[in-house]
């Protein structure tokens, strides 16, 4: 049975690209293709649990939704689907952030295709982190000097990017298990102001339910 895959990337000809590579192979199956990771996330809305991507090749620098902050949503709420980067960039910051949020396995776009393929197997069959050469002597190096994780890294992924500061209040408030009306009369603003708010906050971290919103809140350390 060939294992299904997404393919994230906000350029159509890396996706031709990847695609080319790939798909001769019967160890892989196309089934999702998005162009940012608001349109992946929006997409996996609309796929049942068992046609949805087990793997997904995940590009970084992409507008409306990057990559590191597309996993770090996403691996809360589908934690069946792994992550491996597909990228460009080798630099230090972006290999730990692209860990951190939860991605399984970090490529350089220039890989042979078999090694993609392989990377592939090894994350979904036998739970691998597979890195390209230069990104493993990269991760090895930064483990040598620092111990553990760069120590000007902040501890998870930055909130500003994604919630206002009001929203995170009513996001903390949200997690404690509070009614709107209680996380109303504890700020000061009316129960429909407060269901606005958390109406935007799942917009944002593309979520349906306040468990799924405490998971991508807990996985990201916000609360």
């Amino acid at each position: 049975m060939s294992i299904r895959i997404g393919i994230v990337d906000d350029k159509q000809i890396n996706r031709t690209t990847v695609k080319e590579k790939l798909l001769k192979y019967p160890e892989v199956e196309l089934v999702l293709e998005a162009k940012n990771g608001e349109d992946f996330l929006e997409q996996l809305k609309e796929i049942a649990d068992n046609k949805k991507p087990q793997l997904v090749l995940m590009d970084l620098e992409m507008p409306v939704l990057d990559g590191i902050q597309t996993i770090a949503l996403a691996s809360p709420v589908h934690p069946d689907i792994k992550f491996i980067v597909l990228t460009v960039f080798e630099d230090n910051e972006k290999i730990f952030e692209a860990i951190k949020a939860g991605a399984h396995g970090y490529l350089l776009k220039d890989e042979q295709a078999i090694n993609i393929i392989e990377a592939i197997n090894q994350v979904v069959e036998y739970d691998g982190m597979p890195m390209s050469p230069v990104i493993a002597r990269k991760a090895m190096v930064m483990l040598k000097q620092t111990g553990s994780v760069p120590a000007e890294e902040k501890e998870g992924r930055s909130s500003e990017s994604l919630l206002s500061e009001r929203e995170m209040d009513i996001l903390k408030e949200l997690a404690t298990g509070k009614s709107y009306k209680a996380i109303g009369e504890k700020l000061f603003i009316s129960k429909f102001t407060v269901r606005k708010h958390v109406s935007n906050i799942y917009n944002k971290l593309h979520v349906d339910s306040r468990t799924q919103v405490i998971n991508v809140a807990q996985k990201n350390k916000w609360v």
